[in-house]
């Protein structure tokens, strides 16, 4: 009888990781994002652990599917607030329950696209230096100059992060879709706006890598008109000026960039166009807008540091 000389493969060890999910009001696309979290393929070694729901204000019938039965193989957890409390200690209470060693952050009204989430978790799991990593944005709908101002920022925010993977530059994320490692983990600060852009800057100063997947992609929901666009773009801009002055520094976007680095700005506002020029059209609609978005929030900062924590919801799903 000959014995095998070949050692037997090493057994993986496996990494759990949770799901953490912010709802709110008639939270009408829950179940569909349960149901793309239960039947998706995670890496080999990645276990989902648990689901932790922070349902915000929701609506009592919005709720009634969870008690049907259902055949999880992960833990879950509800956390009900019967008032909005703001999205910031809706997260800082997942991070209090959460388990594992990383955390899956999605917003109730995203809709990840098939192995969107399994490619995220890829990309921290293999780099001990990566802290923070986001999906790609996108939109779900939007016709006219409303739809056309909308592709035209989004393509520029998505353009820019990724310049930004190069040379390690980024410190900023979107927050539709977002995984973050343990150890890079920071709880928000009261009345934070921008919850992505925290973590990740956050994590960028503690030394992690900022990385934006452009293959993982997530379906989100947009204003439908113009006004709702502006005070959208309010009050994002007003949480980057919070990230200023808890991180230390700005998030890293084409807006700080064209005071910053004006050449790199630039080229990412070209380069964006250069795919669409037909954008060309709304492109004064858009700095005009981003000008009046921007004066707004920069005297909401100057009168309020509370502001904008509960914010007005757009879309068609809440």
């Amino acid at each position: 009888m000959t014995q095998s000389l070949v050692p037997p493969e090493p057994k993986l060890l496996e990494t759990g990781f949770s799901i953490g999910i912010c709802a709110a009001d008639r939270a009408a696309n829950l179940q569909n994002l349960l149901n793309v979290i239960e039947h998706e393929n995670y890496p080999a070694g990645l276990v989902l652990r648990k689901v932790v729901l922070v349902a915000s204000g929701c609506e009592p019938t919005a709720l009634n599917f969870l008690r049907e039965p259902r055949n999880r193989s992960y833990s879950f957890t509800l956390i009900r607030e019967p008032e909005r409390r703001g999205k910031s200690e809706a997260i800082n209470r997942i991070i209090d329950s959460f388990d594992g060693d990383f955390l899956v952050l999605v917003n109730s009204d995203a809709v990840p696209e098939p192995g969107a989430i399994p490619k995220l978790l890829d990309v921290i799991a293999r780099n001990r230096d990566v802290g923070v990593v986001s999906a790609s944005p996108v939109l779900g709908r939007g016709s006219g100059v409303t739809g056309a101002v909308l592709q035209l920022l989004w393509g520029v925010h998505n353009e820019c992060l990724l310049t930004l993977n190069v040379n390690d530059q980024n410190n900023h994320c979107c927050d539709e879709l977002v995984v973050v490692r343990s150890s890079a983990l920071h709880k928000l600060p009261s009345g934070t706006v921008n919850d992505g852009a925290f973590l990740a800057g956050a994590a960028y100063r503690s030394g992690y890598t900022i990385r934006f997947c452009e293959e993982a992609r997530v379906k989100i929901d947009v204003p439908v008109r113009l006004g709702e666009l502006m005070q959208q773009r309010r009050r994002i801009v007003y949480g980057h000026l919070q990230i200023l002055q808890t991180v230390g520094q700005a998030p890293r976007t084409v807006e700080s960039l064209l005071a910053d680095n004006p050449r790199l700005g630039l080229s990412i506002l070209i380069k964006t166009l250069a795919r669409s020029p037909m954008l060309i059209l709304v492109l004064p609609i858009a700095v005009i807008g981003e000008t009046i978005s921007v004066t707004l929030a920069i005297l909401d900062n100057v009168t309020s540091s509370t502001k904008h924590a509960k914010w007005a919801r757009v879309g068609n799903r809440a």
